[in-house]
């Protein structure tokens, strides 16, 4: 409320209590800011200087080739198979081609990349679930943009007290032709847009604006909120508050969500399961070292920064050094009235000197001791770097000194493929939330119907409009995820072992031809392709008795022929 008399807004119980939430998560927030700003700004290439240790604007790239090498690694965006828990296996069909084309229009693996991408960076990542005329949409936010509860347990995000999304920038028009909110929250959003302070927060709002969209693009991400506003518009930032709070008829807590403006115009509350028909948070989080005491946990940017600060500080020196070697300055000693002169080289120029006195007396180079040790020194604190990471020389696709062998490399290789797939598996459960989720959010929220279109094998496209009993189950379904890098080690090791027993049992038929159809599994073969080599082999198998008694045939006369020298002796 608006106070005119006093010029300033009352705030509300609930706006109070929000602001308290948000205050207690943003100063949990912020003491990673400075670390964050750096890394950001390290795998951008951009540095500091200063005067006394970084005097040159230079950097060395051990951040962006740290990430992108372990992002190269990380396998691809887990496949998410759905079973009907009926056994139904026409919806379990038609619900997985849903996702699919879910997956398709989301741009899912363009956001796969950008959370793996925050996690390496920041230490974690955040997705959003939003209901759209499409179906459900699926975003990944700026890390600066959430904030969490700093009681939340990391790995149960329905655990916080509350969940803050901020930074959500929209136009006064936009917000008043909105009708989810209020018009009471409309006719205040008036009266503060056209005050003193509400101009000038509309300023501050349009800056954080474009420090968002810029750090959005510098992260590859194309955001429909580029070009959206134009010069005369008046900006407000929004925040979506997702808070417990008691509901004394029911005698329990339940999660409402309350979206203000710039700190203090209440413009909608209401409970989430009336707003969006589901009673959870609409985030997924995930981390590859998650901590049981800090909800914003360290990552593996935060392990090469400080090595890619000194490194930088110390090729700077390098650079330093070098330049003042190349400016050639000396000392010079006045002697009767001589002062030296600048010149340009040249071929055949005469320098003045002197007279009369020894030219090494009067003139002496200024002695620049060089610093020849520093590239030794770097590549030590790159290896140190390169260790505590992961991101080994060999997976930057850098041959080591000393790590000749095949079998050290494959050993390097083999601890590098092992710390990926250790945060695979947290990414793995990460993708089945999003995914359970997913699944409860669409069944609320379903569209009438949906259009599919499949292409056959000839390449024609064949548009099939799905209505809502085509799909929807009475017993549900279940997300099965699997990731690529575990079970391409999981079917390496299946290959092993089906060797070594093959090889301790060489004439059994039976284990040969198990092995076979289980490695044959393996290998991504088409149902036609699978047919053929099995028919194929058992051709194999049966001429191989045909055969065996002809080679009989022919080896007697050489063994009778053999055997008639020993019977005449």
């Amino acid at each position: 409320m608006y106070d005119i008399i006093n010029k300033n807004w009352i705030l509300s119980p609930v706006m109070e209590k929000c602001q308290a939430e948000k205050k207690a998560g943003r100063e949990l927030q912020e003491h990673k800011h400075n670390d964050w700003d750096e890394n950001y700004t390290l795998y951008r290439n951009k540095v500091r200087t200063n005067r006394l240790t970084q005097r040159q604007a230079v950097n060395i790239p051990l951040m962006k080739e740290t990430v992108k090498s372990l992002l190269a690694k990380m396998d691809e965006m887990p496949e998410v198979d759905w079973k009907e828990l009926s056994g139904d296996e026409q919806k379990e069909l038609i619900y997985q081609e849903i996702w699919n084309d879910q997956v398709k229009k989301n741009h899912l693996e363009v956001i796969d990349v950008i959370d793996k991408k925050n996690v390496l960076l920041y230490g974690l990542s955040v997705k959003k679930l939003n209901i759209s005329d499409k179906g459900i949409d699926i975003n990944v936010l700026d890390i600066y943009d959430i904030i969490f509860d700093p009681l939340m347990n990391f790995w149960d995000i329905e655990s916080g007290r509350f969940i803050i999304h901020q930074n959500i920038f929209r136009t006064v028009r936009e917000i008043l032709a909105d009708g989810r909110y209020t018009k009471q929250g409309k006719d205040e959003l008036k009266i503060w847009a056209d005050s003193e302070p509400g101009i000038t927060q509309s300023n501050e709002n349009k800056e954080a604006w474009e420090d968002k969209m810029e750090r959005i693009k510098s992260m590859g991400v194309e955001h429909s909120d580029f070009p959206y506003f134009a010069g005369g518009d008046r900006i407000v930032n929004l925040t979506e508050h997702y808070t417990k709070i008691w509901n004394a008829k029911k005698e329990k807590f339940e999660k409402r969500v309350i979206v203000y403006a710039d700190e203090k115009i209440e413009l909608l509350n209401e409970t989430l399961e009336d707003l969006i028909g589901v009673d959870f948070y609409p985030f997924t989080l995930w981390g590859e070292d998650p901590e049981t005491n800090d909800v914003y946990p360290d990552s593996v940017a935060d392990l090469v920064r400080t090595p890619n600060k000194v490194l930088n500080v110390w090729f700077s020196q390098l650079i330093e050094n070098r330049t003042l070697k190349n400016f050639q300055m000396h000392w010079f000693l006045p002697s009767q009235g001589y002062t030296p002169q600048t010149y340009t080289p040249g071929p055949g120029v005469m320098l003045p000197a002197p007279p009369g006195d020894d030219i090494s007396k009067v003139i002496k180079p200024v002695e620049i001791s060089g610093l020849d040790d520093t590239l030794t020194a770097i590549q030590a604190v790159v290896q140190i770097a390169e260790r505590g990471s992961g991101a080994t020389a060999i997976e930057k696709g850098i041959s080591e000194k000393g790590q000749q062998t095949l079998g050290e490399i494959q050993i390097l290789v083999g601890k590098t493929t092992e710390r990926v797939v250790a945060m695979a598996k947290f990414y793995r459960l990460a993708m089945y939330d999003l995914a359970k989720k997913w699944n409860e959010l669409l069944n609320v929220n379903a569209l009438k119907f949906v259009k599919l279109f499949k292409v056959s094998k000839s390449g024609k496209a064949y548009l099939k409009t799905i209505l809502q009993k085509d799909w929807k189950s009475d017993e549900g379904y279940e997300p099965i995820i699997s990731s690529s890098s575990e079970q391409e080690q999981e079917n390496t090791k299946s290959i092993q072992k089906f060797m070594f027993i093959l090889s301790q049992f060489p004439n059994n038929p039976v284990l040969r031809t198990i092995a076979q159809k289980r490695m044959l599994e393996i290998v991504d073969l088409t149902p036609e392709e699978l047919k053929q080599v099995e028919e194929a082999e058992k051709q194999l198998q049966i001429q191989q008795p045909q055969m065996q008694p002809q080679q009989q045939l022919t080896q007697m006369p050489q063994m009778q022929k053999q055997m008639q020298p020993q019977m005449q002796i």
